[in-house]
């Protein structure tokens, strides 16, 4: 698929605002990056579509979003998530480090169609070598407390934890906050690339004409579009229901996050359930412990409070 082809039958149906229901909203209109996209490219104010666009993204986020933390053998690797999530905070790592190599591969560009242009000859028709490096990422996710595969594969079979989050209480987080759109389908970008890399070439060479040294760059369609489609995933990560918090590289590695309450995986150790159970009781937020019912007809976990 090639973004020059993406084409969308924009309605103008005004809203109901009086009958309104979110819920109902989200299942009709399930997030697309390319139709946002596609809007943007489309509009002759970007920055404006950009704003809007970043304001209806705000209205897929539930109230509440999980987070599931493994806790290993690696013991300085589990003091600094203990020692983050006791201070109000969330890890924020560079892609090239998450469980996925093929994260934010759902858009590329053939960089031959653009070793024509002379100032990218030299770096062999590349304009960015890796759009990933321009951003750091962490991972929630609307499943709950209660998801057999989100403790298993990303708790350490168990032995860690997971945190709420009240995404309403929770400003920082949720301002950096996006859905994640699931697709089997890639995007090519070549066309946009080509066009993005004329413009940047034709401001350079006005600049170096009239001897201004710095080079502004006005139009930030690259950055809504590596923004926008790094939150694209391959569909057999769909069960995940992923919400992914995006800040840019050059920000700090963590973004405050209050946590809502702390459950503590059914097969955690007794020093890391202790430990936790502190930082429970230091936040003031209430703390659970997963069991499995043996004799239980239920095919679920139990969350059980710890009273500390």
């Amino acid at each position: 698929m090639k973004i020059e082809d993406l084409e969308y039958d924009l309605n103008d149906i005004p809203v109901d605002e009086e009958n309104f229901n979110l819920d109902d909203w989200r299942l009709n209109n399930p997030v697309d990056y390319f139709k946002m996209m596609y809007i943007i490219n489309t509009s002759p104010s970007k920055d404006e579509i950009f704003k809007l666009t970043y304001k209806i993204l705000r209205m897929y986020i539930p109230d509440t979003l999980f987070k599931y933390y493994s806790l290993t053998e690696d013991l300085n690797l589990n003091k600094l998530k203990l020692e983050s999530l006791k201070n109000n905070q969330i890890f924020m790592t560079e892609v090239k480090y998450l469980n996925d190599p093929f994260d934010n591969k759902a858009y590329f560009y053939d960089h031959n169609e653009l070793k024509h242009f002379e100032r990218l000859a030299p770096h062999n028709g590349r304009l960015i070598d890796d759009f990933s490096h321009y951003f750091k990422v962490s991972s929630l996710t609307s499943n709950n407390m209660n998801n057999m595969p989100m403790w298993a594969h990303y708790s350490y079979n168990h032995q860690g934890f997971c945190v709420s989050y009240d995404m309403k209480d929770n400003v920082d987080l949720f301002s950096c906050t996006f859905p994640v759109q699931y697709t089997r389908d890639r995007i090519d970008i070549t066309s946009f690339m080509k066009k993005q890399t004329l413009d940047i070439i034709n401001i350079v060479e006005k600049n170096i004409a009239i001897g201004e040294k710095q080079i502004i760059i006005e139009d930030l369609s690259i950055v809504y579009m590596s923004l926008l489609f790094s939150n694209i995933k391959h569909s057999t990560w769909e069960y995940e229901n992923e919400f992914r918090c995006s800040i840019g590289a050059t920000k700090s590695s963590y973004v405050k996050a209050k946590p809502k309450e702390i459950y503590i995986g059914m097969n955690c150790t007794d020093g890391n359930t202790k430990l936790l159970t502190n930082i429970a009781k230091t936040l003031n937020i209430p703390i659970y412990k997963m069991s499995f019912n043996e004799l239980n007809n239920k095919f679920d976990l139990t969350s059980n409070k710890i009273h500390y």
